[in-house]
Parts: structure tokens; C-alpha cells; sequence
């Protein structure tokens, strides 16, 4: 990335603020997800904005080593991790939080400090993917299904606040203000559902996004997150909107499909 390519993300962002200062927008996030699955964020004032665009945030290497409960497994020796990254936002998937106000969020990508992609940034990694596939003439698509539950309870006590059989009727009636609100804010956020149903588990419901190009599908699953919890006036944790007590807590899978020459490959 070179002086005269941060200058025209520059560019693009200042035209970005003005649209986001519009809706209210005051910060923005940009995150990205580590080795472990867990969303790591910096955010900055909207004025900050292009900054950010041409020359990205700090984000230490240490992340690459990161577990899931926040240990890092890095090498023996103490000689790493060493050194900084820069998390550099993607101007093209820029959105304002419906369920969020105030707020915009973009994924980002992890550069090293001469502006080089970092190797390790797996959203990079998959971009050369989709692309190297499109040069030998495969298209790649993916469908995310987000299946999450909802609980009454206080702290880590669970009490399932979507009463009703599996997949019934029932549940979804005892939900349905709550998925309403869910599904509004991410048509608000231009993310499009394909279904919605309770599922299995206690508490536990899914929706599915389908089709497009699966590095997009990464950003609509991240968008996702933030989109079905917010915090409510008196709440002590995060959660929806309409049911200031009910905390989600969400997992994900991916389906893709790779098809050339009219035929179709599942994964």
C-alpha cells in the first residue's frame, strides 16, 4: 500500500463522513476476527475516520496467539510476539448500527507497518482465495446460519427466555417482538434474511443469510453481532432492545458452494 493509495482511502472517507454524520454516527468500529474465532475491535471518532482509512490502528502481533479465553499460546523462548500491525477498515462495507445508535462499523484488514498485507490476517487469506478461484474459473458462494440462544437469567445462570417446543409454534410466539426487532435491524443494516425459526435447545433460535461471494458473507455474520443486542436504559448487560434482560449468546456455521462449468459443489 503505498502514499498515493492512502491518499485516495483519504479521499473516500471524508466523503463517508459527512454521509454518516447524517444518520447521527459519532464512532466508528473496525474489527477483525482472530485466530480463536473472537472479534477484536478498535473504534474511532467519525473525524477520525480518514485517518484511520489511509493508515489504519495499532493492533499488536500478539493477537495471531490469542486463545479463546484470552491466554496467549505464543513460542517458547520470549522472543515473540514483537511488534505492531495497522487494522485498516474496509471503506466498501462501511454501515451504521441500527441497534447500536450512534455508531458505524466496518471489518478491517491487518497490514504490517510498511503496508504490506500481514500474513497472517485470515481475512486477506480468503480474499486471495475467492480470487485465485475466480482465476481458474470457480465462483465461490457461502450461506451463514447464526443459531444463538436467548436467556432471562442473571449473569451465567440460564433460564431460557424462548419458552416451547422445539421448532414450534409456541416459541416463536413467546420471541416474536424480540425477533421482529432482530430482523428489522438487520434489514436496516442491508442484511437480508433468508428464514428465521426456533430451534432445537432450550432458548435456542436461528436465522440464514444465503448466496453471494463468501468473503462478504464474513462482513454480513460480523454485522450480525452487533446487530440483536443493545444497551437499554437500567440494563446491567447488554442485550435487546425490547427485552432489556434476555442476553443472546450466538455461534455460527458456514455452508459453501464451489461451481464451474454449470455444475455445483457442496461443503
Amino acid at each position: 500500500m503505498d502514499v498515493a493509495e492512502r491518499e485516495a482511502r483519504a479521499a473516500q472517507a471524508e466523503q463517508l463522513v459527512q454521509t454518516l454524520a447524517e444518520r447521527d454516527v459519532g464512532m466508528v468500529a473496525t474489527t477483525f476476527v482472530d485466530n480463536a474465532g473472537i472479534t477484536r475491535v478498535k473504534s474511532v471518532p467519525l473525524s477520525r475516520l480518514p485517518q484511520l482509512a489511509a493508515w489504519g490502528v495499532g493492533a499488536s502481533t500478539s493477537f495471531d496467539y490469542f486463545r479463546f479465553d484470552d491466554w496467549l499460546a505464543a513460542p517458547e523462548g520470549g522472543t515473540a510476539p514483537v511488534g505492531d500491525l495497522r487494522v485498516i477498515p474496509d471503506l466498501r462495507r462501511v454501515v451504521p448500527l441500527a441497534a447500536q445508535p450512534g455508531w458505524a462499523w466496518t471489518p478491517g484488514d491487518r497490514y504490517r507497518q510498511d503496508g504490506e498485507p500481514h500474513e497472517r490476517c485470515n481475512r486477506l487469506a480468503l480474499q486471495r482465495l475467492v480470487e485465485d478461484a475466480a482465476a481458474d474459473g470457480l465462483e465461490i458462494k457461502a450461506a451463514i446460519e447464526i443459531e444463538w440462544v436467548v436467556s432471562a437469567g442473571d449473569g451465567d445462570d440460564f433460564v431460557s427466555a424462548a419458552v416451547g417446543p422445539a421448532y414450534g409454534m409456541t416459541r416463536l410466539i413467546n420471541v416474536s417482538d424480540y425477533v421482529r426487532d432482530v430482523i428489522a435491524a438487520l434489514s436496516a443494516e442491508g442484511i437480508a434474511v433468508e428464514q428465521f425459526h426456533p430451534e432445537y435447545a432450550a432458548g435456542q433460535l436461528e436465522i440464514v443469510r444465503c448466496g453471494g461471494v463468501s468473503r462478504r458473507r464474513r462482513r454480513h455474520r460480523l454485522c450480525w453481532y452487533a446487530a440483536p443486542s443493545a444497551p437499554s436504559a437500567g440494563a446491567t448487560t447488554t442485550a435487546p432492545r425490547s427485552h432489556p434482560r434476555w442476553t443472546p449468546r450466538a455461534s455460527g456455521t458456514a455452508v459453501m458452494c464451489i461451481s464451474a462449468c454449470g455444475g455445483t459443489a457442496r461443503i
